[in-house]
């Protein structure tokens, strides 16, 4: 992760878009208009009380964070996906604290990498 970014890694989605910087973009402007409904889905079936609902919300979330190389996101959401998967609501809402800062964070960051990042030193990683 380059300094300039602290909750992702650009250079990951560029590597999944073949280090073409257009594709790279319209992913990256993908991800802003797909990510915030997937987690006012996962956020809905919490408040639900549905494990199952939140299990495979909280798996969708954490592969599409992946894709823009948000690991600690991704990594808290495969806690909260285990958790669900296992029935158990309380633990899952307790790891559910702080997604949407960090979600936020992530956010910001794609969004910024839209318009400056350049993939420099994408071929040394």
């Amino acid at each position: 992760m380059s300094a300039a970014y602290r909750c992702i890694d650009p250079h990951v989605l560029l590597r999944a878009a073949a280090g073409d910087l257009e594709t790279f973009r319209a992913l990256s402007q993908t991800f802003v208009a797909i990510a915030p409904p997937m987690l006012l889905r996962l956020q809905a079936a919490l408040a639900a009380g549905e494990a199952r609902a939140l299990c495979h919300e909280s798996h969708a979330l954490k592969g599409t964070v992946a894709l823009v190389g948000a690991v600690a996101l991704a990594a808290a959401l495969q806690r909260v996906e285990s958790a669900a998967g296992g029935g158990q609501l309380g633990a899952a809402a307790e790891l559910c604290d702080g997604l949407a800062g960090a979600f936020g964070r992530v956010l910001a960051e794609v969004e910024r990498s839209i318009a400056e990042f350049d993939g420099a030193a994408v071929l040394s990683r």
